[in-house]
């Protein structure tokens, strides 16, 4: 048991961290306090640099909200809107808050975002959520192609003609796509689909994004080996639910060394999604297809299939430019 000279002795010690810690409270609470005042006075520049440093000090849903609805409110609709994703699931929660959400990545362009979100929380909503959430972007989507006119016909040509650009200038060009309201986006998509000059690998992220955002009719495009295909994407796979991918994943991070699983699972991955969606018709999960993917065995001879396809993803992925 301790002696009371002992006891008091600890009280003393810990006094000056139980300060600074009230000072640091008090410190916060003030400058919290400030920038709510900042944000109800309309002076939003003030409100943001305040509650920024707030945010950064202690991260909470509601200082989240309030440094959110301030960047808004400021114009920077962009940064208020990745910043929400920090705490997507708490906006989702509440209607008042999740129609906020919609109008912020809105006013960002983040349309085909947004309708992502609605198809991966549909099962949890009701026919009246369902339908004001729907309606609710819509008439965001409507306000957006009239007040962005200019701006999204720019931006449509420069990412339709972007397949005149190498790989690396094209990765960049397509990014700027998922700021095209949808009925755009799909054009452009469908447009960069049937373009022989487009990276595989942006046409296999365009297909996966159709198949995500439900899209039923269909739509034809090059593959890897340059033939023209069709399919509706609405009923595609997703890729890393299938076997072939989890064989590779596993076979992997449990057989390879430690320190090249990382390099080595991206690079198969990266092979995979080239070969999306049909990459369970074309890959076999075996070893002698892991060296394929990976060509880490150069005395090794593939028969003519196999090494066809190793050495359309190699020289594909190497215009990529990983890094």
């Amino acid at each position: 048991m301790e002696t009371s000279s002992k006891l008091r002795v600890r009280a003393k010690m810990s006094q000056p961290f139980l300060l600074r810690r009230v000072s640091v409270e008090k410190d916060y609470s003030l400058l919290f306090e400030r920038g709510v005042t900042a944000l109800s006075n309309n002076a939003y520049g003030q409100a943001c640099e305040l509650l920024t440093e707030c945010y950064i000090n202690k991260k909470s849903f509601r200082s989240n909200f309030l440094l959110t609805t301030a960047l808004a409110k400021h114009g920077d609709y962009e940064t208020a809107g990745n910043l929400a994703e920090e705490y997507l699931s708490e906006y989702i929660r509440n209607n008042d808050y999740f129609e906020k959400y919609i109008i912020i990545n809105a006013k960002a362009g983040h349309f085909i975002h947004l309708k992502k979100i609605l198809i991966s929380i549909d099962d949890y909503l009701s026919e009246a959520e369902r339908k004001s959430f729907m309606a609710l972007i819509a008439a965001e989507e409507r306000s957006y192609l009239i007040e962005k006119n200019s701006l999204i016909d720019v931006l449509r040509k420069k990412i339709m003609h972007c397949g005149q650009n190498g790989a690396l200038e094209q990765r960049v060009i397509f990014k700027k796509a998922y700021l095209l309201p949808s009925k755009i986006f799909f054009q452009v998509g469908e447009y960069l689909l049937n373009d022989p000059d487009i990276h595989s690998l942006i046409k296999a992220n365009i297909l996966d994004d159709f198949r995500v955002l439900q899209v039923m009719n269909e739509v034809s495009f090059y593959f890897i080996d340059q033939g023209k295909y069709t399919l509706v994407p609405g009923k595609l796979h997703e890729l890393e639910n299938t076997a072939i991918y989890n064989y590779f994943q596993t076979k992997i991070f449990s057989d390879k060394n430690q320190v090249l699983q990382t390099e080595y699972w991206r690079e198969v991955r990266l092979k995979l999604i080239l070969l999306y969606p049909y990459e369970q018709e074309l890959v076999q999960p075996t070893k002698l297809w892991l060296h394929a993917l990976l060509m880490d065995d150069p005395s090794l001879q593939f028969p003519c299939q196999i090494k066809k396809w190793a050495e359309l993803l190699e020289n594909e992925l190497s215009t990529w430019q990983i890094n």
